[in-house]
């Protein structure tokens, strides 16, 4: 089952959010996040949260037909992180946040990306022209676009190992990536599909829809 969560940061609009967004089984909100669901005409089915920065009623919500999850203020997880949670709860599979990385608090974009390495099922964060997720050692992933497009590749862990790209511009050949090095950054498609492999480590893929920032 395919689950999107909408956490409470700004969401900027794109194809590939656009594309979650239909294909979603389950839409969950993380507090303020139903305001989100809610402008792009969506209920959520579960809005999970302390309410503290949601300006709708809790009762609007109720009315709407959404399933309420109260957790205290003290907490030691985030919201985004209950939500996901919750989503794994009710069978989610596959998992995109939407509205992750932008908004007045900066570090909760940073806990949103380092989230996504907490967790065994694929979780992707997609805002305006850019996905990210994550790559783990040993493993490959593809990255569907078309050229021109950027892929960018930073290590979560003190080095990723064995980095291996085809179809981008500059390559990679089992080369090791350091940690607080951007060196993999903006790299470019050259076709409709690349492909990065890594021995050792996590690495973070971000692919960004070129044509879109030029809209």
């Amino acid at each position: 089952m395919y689950s999107i969560i909408f956490a409470g940061g700004t969401l900027q609009p794109g194809k590939a959010v656009d594309a979650a967004i239909r294909s979603a089984d389950l839409v969950i909100a993380a507090d303020s996040g139903a305001q989100t669901a809610l402008q792009l005409g969506l209920i959520p089915a579960i809005v999970v949260g302390d309410f503290d920065s949601l300006s709708i009623s809790p009762e609007t919500l109720k009315a709407q037909g959404c399933q309420l999850i109260g957790v205290p203020v003290e907490k030691d997880e985030t919201d985004t992180e209950l939500a996901i949670n919750t989503a794994i709860q009710q069978g989610a599979s596959e998992i995109t946040i939407l509205g992750g990385l932008g908004g007045q608090r900066f570090e909760h974009s940073i806990a949103n990306i380092l989230l996504i390495a907490d967790y065994p099922l694929p979780i992707r964060i997609i805002d305006g022209p850019s996905t990210c997720w994550l790559l783990r050692g040993p493993g490959s992933t593809t990255a569907s676009g078309e050229p021109g497009d950027l892929l960018s590749l930073f290590p979560l862990t003190a080095d990723a190992h064995g980095v291996r790209t085809h179809d981008l511009y500059y390559p990679l050949q089992g080369e090791t990536l350091h940690f607080g090095k951007p060196r993999g950054i903006s790299n470019v498609l050259t076709t409709t599909q690349a492909q990065v492999s890594v021995e050792q480590g996590l690495l973070l893929v971000i692919h960004t829809a070129k044509q879109e920032l030029n809209e």
